[in-house]
């Protein structure tokens, strides 16, 4: 998934996690992880979709159990590019003791993938996860509308729950994923 990015591309995600150690502003470190995980949005958003944009679904589909093997490698992938873009982040937690706005992040770490991953294959194309996305990210962590706030960067957000909800969605996206993903290969 990150074998195309540009030596650069990693520079700013080792900037953003370096920055995330060293700000002690909370305002400007929930920012900061914002804008970490847009960083990789292009990533993202071609999971689920990336065989039919290359129109390799024939041959990659054909492989044993190609539901069970391949679409969880996918999301995998699209969960350790979310743990890499937010590491600092979740270091700075542990370092401080939040235990809770870890699990948030967490539960955010796990979302962001499985709605790619949800919105790919049900739509065939990146546009729609790209589209979803900027909207949930504008409103939730930048805006701090808890009830949109999928990375737990509002403490009222944490305070109503909100994490346990996205937690649920998560799961309800990676079961949709695995509707979708069958619905491509056997039609």
């Amino acid at each position: 998934m990150i074998a195309e990015c540009r030596w650069w591309w990693y520079i700013v995600i080792v900037g953003l996690n370096i920055a995330a150690l060293a700000v002690s502003d909370a305002a400007v470190r929930q920012i900061l992880q914002a804008v970490a995980w847009l960083w990789p949005i292009l990533l993202w958003s071609a999971m689920g979709s990336r065989e039919l944009r290359h129109s390799t679904q024939q041959i990659v589909f054909s492989v044993a159990h190609p539901v069970r093997r391949q679409l969880f490698a996918v999301w995998l992938a699209g969960v350790c590019v979310a743990f890499l873009t937010g590491a600092g982040f979740a270091a700075q937690r542990i370092l401080a003791g939040q235990w809770t706005a870890l699990a948030a992040w967490a539960v955010g770490a796990l979302f962001i993938p499985s709605l790619a991953l949800a919105l790919g294959t049900w739509s065939g194309s990146s546009r729609m996860f790209e589209v979803v996305y900027l909207f949930l990210w504008y409103l939730g962590p930048m805006n701090r509308v808890p009830l949109l706030d999928y990375m737990g960067v509002t403490n009222e957000a944490a305070a109503m729950g909100i994490p346990l909800y996205y937690a649920a969605i998560t799961v309800l996206l990676i079961g949709l994923s695995l509707i979708g993903r069958r619905r491509q290969i056997y039609t």
